[in-house]
C-alpha cells in the first residue's frame, strides 16, 4: 500500500518531507520518499490519496494505570475492560499504551487477549508490580493492593527480584519516594542493586519520584527516566530547573511530568475547572455530571495534597521550555484520569499542557511518539515514520506544527495506521 500526496513529520525531529508518499509492506513502513510519478510500482499495492494531509507516527501514552482500576471490576471482566481501554486508546490515535505498575498475571492475560482478538487496539507495553518499601504506596496496608508491588528493603532482595521479573515484562518501575531512611521508602542502595539487575537484562527502569533530590538520587542510581514532575524547594526560582535540565541532558535521562495529573490534583473541584475543561474541547457538557458524580470528585487524594500538586505543576509549566531547550527528553503520559472522560483524553490533556508549558510542537509530538518509545527501550525505529519500522500512524487534515489543535481536536482526524491496517475515519480515494 502506498499512501500518497502527504506531508510527513516522521517523529525523529527532522524537517518535514513535504509532497511525500510512504510505502506499506507487512504492517511496517517498507519506504518513505518524494512522491514519485504517480505510477504505482511493482508490488507497491494500491495507492491511496492523503489529500495533502499530515501524516505523524502513532501517538504514544508513555505512563498510565489499566490494570489498577481493573481490580475493582470481577474477576471475569478485567481482561475485557483493560482491551476496552486499548480499543479507546486507539480510537483517539493512541496506537502503543505503556502501564506503569500492576498484578503482572493480569497484565500478561490481557497482552495474550490482545493478541488473540480480531478487533484492533493499542499496543500494550507493561511494568509488572512496582518496588517499593514496606507498605510504601501503592500497597500501603492493603491486602487486595499487595499485588500491585514488591515490598524491599535491602539491596539483595531487590537484585534477585528484579532479575526475575525482568524476563517478564517490558522494563521495571521503582517507586522512590517518602522519608529517607523511612520503612515505606525503597532505600537508596535496592534502587541501585534494582537498575543493575535490570539492566543486566537489557531492562530500562523508570523512578516515580517526589521531591528534587529524589529525582537527583534516581538519576545517580541510574534510571533510565523520572515519572512525575518535582517538587521544588524554591518555586520563586528556575534555578533549579536549570540544575535538573543540565543533569538530565547530561545522563540522557528521560523525563516525564504528568502535567494533568497535578492540575487534577490541585484542581479537583475548583469551579470553573470542568467549564475550562470543555472549553478546551477534553470533556463536553454531558461528561461534566458524571465527573462531578465521581467518588473522589471535590475531596482530597490521599498521597498528594491540592496545595503541594498546584505546587509541582505550576513549576513544571513555568519551567519545561527551559528545560526543553536545555536538551531534555521530554516523554508524554498522563498517569490518572480522575477528572477526565477517559484515560485516552488524559494523555490529549497531556500534549496540551505541554504546549502550554512552552515545549515546541515538534517537541510535543516527539514527546507523544518517539521519546516515549525510547524511554521503555524499544528500537531506535520505534515511535517514527522511517524505513523498517512498525506502520503506526495518524493522518491529520491540517498542520499539527501550525497549532495544537490539529492534533488534539478529533475533527482533524483522517484516520490511524495501526500496523499498517488502515482504520479511516472519513473515505480517501483510492480506499
Amino acid at each position: 500500500m502506498i499512501i500518497r500526496n502527504v506531508t510527513v513529520i516522521d517523529g525523529t525531529g527532522a524537517a518535514p518531507i513535504t509532497g511525500a508518499e510512504v510505502v506499506v509492506t507487512d504492517g511496517r513502513f517498507s519506504a518513505v520518499r518524494r512522491a514519485t510519478s504517480g505510477v504505482r510500482a511493482d508490488g507497491d499495492g494500491p495507492v491511496i490519496d492523503g489529500r495533502g494531509g499530515h501524516l505523524i507516527p502513532g501517538l504514544w501514552e508513555s505512563h498510565t494505570h489499566l490494570s489498577g482500576p481493573a481490580l475493582s471490576k470481577p474477576e471475569h471482566e478485567r481482561v475485557g475492560h483493560i482491551t476496552q481501554l486499548l480499543e479507546d486508546f486507539l480510537a483517539v490515535g493512541v496506537t502503543s499504551v505503556v502501564n506503569l505498575g500492576g498484578p503482572l498475571d493480569l497484565e500478561i492475560q490481557a497482552r495474550d487477549h490482545r493478541e488473540k482478538i480480531s478487533r484492533p487496539t493499542a499496543e500494550l507495553f507493561f511494568a509488572g508490580p512496582v518496588f517499593t518499601g514496606i507498605k510504601g504506596w501503592p500497597v500501603l496496608d492493603s491486602v487486595e493492593r499487595a499485588s500491585l508491588g514488591y515490598q524491599i528493603d535491602n539491596a539483595d532482595d531487590a537484585y534477585r527480584q528484579a532479575l526475575e521479573l525482568a524476563d517478564k515484562v517490558d522494563f521495571i518501575k521503582c517507586i522512590y519516594d517518602g522519608e529517607p531512611g523511612a520503612p515505606d521508602k525503597l532505600p537508596f542502595d535496592a534502587l541501585k542493586a534494582i537498575v543493575a539487575a535490570a539492566h543486566d537484562k537489557g531492562k530500562k527502569v523508570l523512578a516515580h519520584i517526589h521531591h528534587r533530590s529524589e529525582l537527583e538520587e534516581a538519576v545517580e542510581a541510574g534510571a533510565d527516566g523520572i515519572e512525575h514532575a518535582f517538587l521544588p524547594d524554591d518555586a520563586r526560582s528556575s534555578a533549579e530547573a536549570l540544575d535538573v535540565a543540565a543533569m538530565l541532558a547530561q545522563t540522557n535521562t528521560y523525563y516525564c511530568p504528568t502535567l494533568v495529573t497535578w492540575e487534577q490534583l490541585a484542581r479537583n473541584g475548583e469551579e470553573g475547572y470542568l467549564r475550562e475543561l470543555a472549553d478546551d474541547g477534553i470533556i463536553t457538557d454531558a461528561d461534566i455530571p458524571q465527573i462531578t458524580a465521581r467518588p473522589i470528585y471535590g475531596r482530597p487524594f490521599p498521597r498528594h495534597s491540592a496545595e503541594g500538586s498546584r505546587a509541582r505543576f505550576d513549576y513544571a509549566m513555568e519551567t519545561l521550555g527551559v528545560m526543553h531547550d536545555a536538551g531534555v527528553k521530554i516523554a508524554a503520559g498522563s498517569d490518572v484520569a480522575l477528572l477526565m472522560p477517559s484515560p485516552p483524553m488524559a494523555l490529549v490533556r497531556e500534549l496540551q499542557l505541554l504546549a502550554r508549558a512552552g515545549v515546541p510542537m515538534s517537541g510535543v509530538l516527539t514527546a507523544g511518539t518517539r521519546h516515549a518509545a525510547e524511554k521503555i527501550g524499544q528500537d531506535a525505529t520505534a515511535g517514527t515514520i522511517t524505513e523498517n519500522a512498525v506502520a503506526d500512524a495518524v493522518l491529520l487534515d491540517a498542520d499539527p506544527l501550525a497549532d495544537i489543535a490539529h492534533l488534539v481536536d478529533r475533527s482533524h482526524h483522517v484516520g490511524t495506521l495501526r500496523r499498517g491496517e488502515p482504520l479511516w475515519n472519513r473515505s480517501l480515494p483510492g480506499a
